[in-house]
């Protein structure tokens, strides 16, 4: 890893821990996102985040979300390289279903909307309760609707983190679906550090 990649990671688990003490999780404060450039390692720090957040003694699992099935599969391949079989893959929500309420599961990767059908067709699932982390591969648009929403309502004790080259400012942000999802910030926290990896790269 290279500084940058070294910076997000830690910066992410800092957040987890204080959010953690101060009982800010299930909410903004207890998450942030990374903005990443194109070709600067996302799915590696993504990973090196997500296996070190796995042995924090009071996280019950950490969730991989990508929004396409292809992404699913490519995202799997990377883990598998960097470690082999550090990660849970699915290939329906049944799957999924299981592997939430494996306790051997600690790293799921999975698609939003298989997330989303399983939101829908369990309420009420005892792993809502659970203490969670959840990243999103390219925290875009297509995360401020009614999946995202549905997410966030139901787990109580997450932290959610986001991974984009492409952050949503109020001043790109369209017409959001979700006013209380409107720009990147306010639906996942803080930047995480406080400025881009080509930023960092540069100084």
């Amino acid at each position: 890893m290279v500084p940058y990649q070294i910076t997000a990671t830690e910066r992410i688990l800092n957040r987890i821990e204080i959010a953690n003490n101060y009982r800010k999780y299930g909410s903004v404060e207890g998450g942030g996102y990374i903005w990443h450039t194109t070709g600067s390692g996302k799915t590696l720090t993504s990973f090196k985040t997500a296996r070190l957040a796995s042995k924090l003694p009071y996280i019950d699992k950490v969730l991989f979300v990508v929004d396409r099935k292809d992404l699913d599969y490519q995202t799997m391949k990377e883990y598998d390289r960097f470690e082999k079989g550090a990660a849970n893959s699915n290939t329906s929500t049944a799957i999924l279903k299981r592997q939430l309420e494996n306790p051997d599961a600690h790293i799921i990767i999975t698609t939003i909307q298989k997330l989303a059908t399983f939101i829908k067709k369990n309420p009420g699932h005892e792993v809502y309760a659970k203490h969670i982390v959840i990243i999103f591969d390219e925290c875009h648009r297509s995360q401020f609707g009614d999946m995202h929403t549905a997410i966030v309502k139901n787990f109580k004790k997450y932290h959610l983190f986001g991974f984009t080259g492409t952050p949503i400012f109020s001043i790109n942000s369209g017409r959001a679906k979700n006013p209380e999802f409107f720009t990147t910030g306010q639906t996942f926290g803080d930047q995480l550090p406080e400025m881009s990896c080509l930023e960092i790269r540069i100084r």
